[in-house]
């Protein structure tokens, strides 16, 4: 390994939890107010060297050594998700002092794209890169000639089947996935009438979206809580819509209608129109600003949320620590939940949600 790949010491003290520490970011993620300054410590979960996976409280850096040249690699930027991620990339890199460059390769199609454009983007002097990746298994090539370079890559939001990241930090698309599935299953338990769920967790072949399914369908486990059929589709908002269409014409006893955030908020319309909200209820994975107030209208049921915008700050902070070859909790994954429309008031939306009228921003510094 490369100094800039050094394994993270889980001893650190900085890194111990305390209950002190717990009850200060908890107020992060349910009410209180999340300044630049006092993001952290928040709570996560980290797995280790040896696989387990452990409580654990994030301190970032209070700055960066020096305005380091950040490379962040985004699949697109057209949904309030990776907005949502934009906006913590680009505020915590102003509060580190470091200079970033944020790229959008186009869409889930658009694997080249995105490893020609990090290519680009190293070429002209980033000397790190967080990268939320179109596909999981399509980065090798790409990471290995990274790695050679000394080039430390922080695998942010999506997940990839590689060893050569220097970090890891995701929104544990498995685990969103499993808690949709466990609350369905809560309300709908085995020997109940069963239900039936027209499931739409995203892109074909996307990482994250392998991961959200096989955690729903675990989290449906010994319910009686059937999936109905499954359908695969880019996160636009018209491809959402066209395979809800033919999800209702060919099914005419659908219960729930589940997937992305990007699936909800193309539901409620269609279910409203054909006047069957009373009938199909919605269910998204994660939360996104029309989720959120989907929850408030009592037009949607329920939601996962995932701390995206703490996520975005996590993956500049880690790229910070390796370049600086500083202790890094290597694999770190913030904490969610499912929130639904009894509670949804007590849900702190700056941990979660780009402010309302933020751009995209794509470069940071001079």
């Amino acid at each position: 390994q490369s100094p800039s790949f050094r394994q993270p010491n889980f001893e650190d003290d900085t890194m111990k939890t305390t209950n002190k520490t717990f009850a200060l970011a908890a107020a992060l993620l349910i009410g209180g107010t999340a300044q630049a300054a006092d993001w952290f410590p928040l709570p996560v979960n980290s797995t280790g060297t040896d696989g387990k996976t452990t409580s654990a409280s994030y301190v970032a850096l209070p700055r960066a050594a020096q305005p380091w040249s950040i490379c962040v690699s985004f699949p697109h930027l057209k949904d309030a998700f990776w907005l949502a991620a934009n906006y913590g990339v680009a505020e915590e890199a102003k509060r580190l002092g470091v200079k970033l460059q944020v790229l959008d390769a186009g869409g889930y199609a658009q694997l080249a794209n995105q490893i020609s454009q990090v290519e680009n983007c190293v070429a002209g002097g980033a000397k790190a890169v967080v990268l939320g990746a179109i596909s999981r298994d399509g980065m090798g090539n790409l990471l290995a000639d990274l790695k050679k370079k000394n080039i430390p890559v922080v695998d942010a939001f999506n997940g990839i089947n590689s060893k050569d990241i220097g970090a890891r930090v995701l929104t544990i698309p498995r685990d969103e996935g499993e808690r949709a599935g466990r609350f369905l299953a809560a309300k709908h338990p085995k020997g109940s009438q069963p239900v039936k769920v027209a499931w739409l967790p995203g892109p074909a072949g996307a990482g994250w979206v392998e991961l959200f399914n096989s955690g729903f369908r675990d989290g449906i486990k010994d319910s009686a809580v059937v999936i109905a059929e499954t359908k695969y589709g880019d996160t636009g908002k018209e491809v959402q819509a066209r395979l809800i269409e033919d999800l209702l014409q060919t099914h005419k006893d659908i219960d729930y209608i589940a997937g992305t955030a990007v699936t909800a908020e193309a539901a409620v319309p269609m279910l409203r129109a054909r006047q069957l909200d009373s009938k199909i209820k919605v269910v998204s994975v994660y939360m996104t600003p029309a989720v959120h107030q989907g929850l408030k209208n009592k037009t949607i049921e329920a939601s996962g949320m995932a701390p995206v915008v703490l996520v975005g700050r996590i993956a500049v902070d880690q790229a910070v620590r390796l370049l600086e070859q500083k202790e890094v909790l290597r694999d770190v994954g913030p904490i969610g939940r499912v929130y639904t429309q009894a509670d949804i008031g007590t849900l702190n939306t700056e941990t979660v949600l780009a402010p309302a009228g933020f751009r995209p921003v794509f470069k940071v510094g001079p």
